[in-house]
């Protein structure tokens, strides 16, 4: 009852912001019909990479892949938007959420506030390699559509997020708060974010049914598991430095907390996922 309790505030707590902040937009939206957020924006770096996560039988640990491994790594960060319609490729060191790519439509703009329809993705992919049997579970996440708001206040940025997510009936909502700090051509920035996942997007990823597995109990000895949805926590701390017009150096380190819904499952063992970088970019 009390995690009951304790997720229907939160959730309401994020349902009467997402209210309350297009509400004030609707009061200030303007007349001016051109949109303020067209336009492009693209950067490539490259640099050492650390990468620790507490999946136990995740393939991608060892494999040479740019998202689940530590050593070099690149980093890749663009935006396009024309007439409201935009692409993004977040892979920038900022990245928050497990999107790889949207699509969507910028349908509002005010002051301070400004409003996506959304079509991401909202999870890390996974692919588990079971120990004695060597079968493979595959754990794909699929795009789906969403509302975004974001809110800007000189140094302080507002993400708030409701959408659709992998899983029979997937709900993922997040909200994000970052601060920038200027120290004469040194930007700082720290950024804290809060996530929400229910129960079919838990168990999808993270849970192990006897109808899908019926041998693993026996073959690979991991137990069954159902787990109960969950917030992820996830605190950042970052800065750049641009050295010239284009080229940019740049560092962040970021942790993330999982919910006991996805620690207690047997093909995980640990409770954070932790990854930090340096990194000189180029800026287009």
């Amino acid at each position: 009852m009390k995690i009951f309790t304790k997720l229907l505030s939160i959730s309401t707590l994020i349902a009467n912001m997402l209210c309350s902040s297009f509400l004030m937009a609707a009061e200030e939206e303007s007349n001016n019909t051109e949109n303020i957020r067209d336009g492009a924006y693209f950067d490539i770096g490259i640099g050492p990479k650390y990468y620790s996560d507490p999946f136990i039988f995740n393939v991608d640990k060892d494999a040479v892949r740019n998202d689940y491994s530590s050593g070099v790594a690149y980093f890749i960060n663009g935006r396009y938007q024309k007439n409201g319609f935009f692409i993004e490729f977040p892979q920038g060191t900022s990245k928050q959420s497990g999107t790889i790519l949207s699509l969507g439509y910028n349908f509002l703009n005010t002051e301070h506030w400004s409003y996506d329809l959304r079509l991401a993705q909202n999870h890390r992919d996974l692919k588990h390699k079971l120990p004695k049997s060597n079968f493979m579970i595959k754990r794909v996440t699929h795009a789906k559509l969403g509302l975004r708001i974001l809110g800007d206040y000189g140094k302080t940025h507002l993400k708030l997020i409701a959408a659709g997510s992998t899983g029979a009936k997937g709900l993922y909502t997040s909200g994000w708060l970052s601060q920038n700090y200027q120290y004469n051509n040194w930007n700082f920035y720290s950024t804290v974010g809060i996530e929400y996942r229910n129960e079919d997007v838990v168990n999808y990823f993270y849970g192990i049914s006897e109808d899908e597995f019926p041998d693993i109990n026996e073959i690979d000895g991991l137990s069954y598991y159902q787990g109960k949805s969950g917030f992820e926590y996830t605190g950042q701390v970052g800065f750049d430095y641009p050295m010239t017009k284009h080229w940019v150096f740049e560092g962040f380190a970021r942790t993330t907390l999982l919910p006991s819904g996805i620690t207690d499952s047997p093909l995980v063992d640990g409770n954070s996922i932790s990854e930090a970088a340096l990194l000189v970019k180029y800026v287009f």
